[in-house]
């Protein structure tokens, strides 16, 4: 299933990256989730985090009472031209699921635009199309939650 958002910041590219690679920016964005345990890594260009949540009913009987969350961003070295592009990925341990796609920062809108678009995945028999479906406004409010958390962060 394919995923597209987009966040629209009021900064620069160079500061809206800056904040994106950015640990304290990161670990607000998982505590807005309200998990029950998170991680944020951040290694030069390399930023991830890994958040256990509640299983989301539809899912629990495959999962277990929690889940955890990988989000890895691979930036490109060089920003391409005014902006900046990476690879994304999401996986969830131990199920197979998981999201590949890119994600392009440039300037627009208020000031920069985040683009995310990627592939959504679950490789279940049958229930995965529809597993994926269901996940997929999971994905998106965890965006619009980083959308918030990034307006209030760039606003200090």
């Amino acid at each position: 299933m394919e995923i597209h958002a987009t966040n629209d910041f009021a900064a620069s590219v160079p500061t809206v990256f800056a904040m994106l690679t950015d640990r304290v920016f990161l670990r607000a964005v998982c505590l807005a989730t309200d998990p029950l345990e998170h991680e944020v890594w951040v290694d030069g260009l390399r930023t991830a985090t890994r958040r256990v949540m509640p299983t989301p009913s539809v899912v629990s009987r495959l999962a277990g009472p929690t889940m955890a969350v990988v989000d890895e961003i691979t930036w490109a070295a060089d920003g391409n031209g005014d902006g900046r592009s990476g690879a994304a990925h999401i996986t969830v341990e131990g199920m197979p699921a998981e999201l590949v796609g890119t994600v392009t920062l440039l300037p627009g809108g208020r000031g920069s635009v985040l683009t995310y678009a990627g592939e959504l995945t679950v490789r279940i028999p049958v229930l995965g199309p529809g597993l994926a479906k269901q996940a997929a406004p999971l994905l998106l409010e965890a965006l619009e939650i980083q959308q918030r958390v990034g307006n209030e962060f760039l606003a200090r």
